[in-house]
């Protein structure tokens, strides 16, 4: 949560894709054992939506996320 105040540039997208990972994986896990850890699988979606916050964050920042412009002309008979 305290990376929400840093500017996108300071943003590891390397670690912040690899949490996202992590979290999914641990989701699974607390999904499938029994019986299940719900505790554990509402840690890791709350974490999961933080990093997915922040992976668009450091996306948008990266210029990944950028509307294209169309700039064909369009020929309208």
């Amino acid at each position: 949560m305290a990376d929400i105040e840093k500017p996108p540039e300071m943003l590891s997208g390397n670690m912040t894709g690899v949490m996202c990972v992590y979290s999914a994986l641990c989701m699974r896990f607390a999904w499938m054992v029994r019986p299940r850890n719900y505790l554990l699988l509402v840690c890791h979606a709350s974490n999961e939506t933080v990093q997915l916050y922040q992976l668009s964050r450091w996306a948008k920042g990266q210029g990944y996320l950028q509307l294209k412009d169309n700039k064909t002309p369009s020929t309208s008979l």
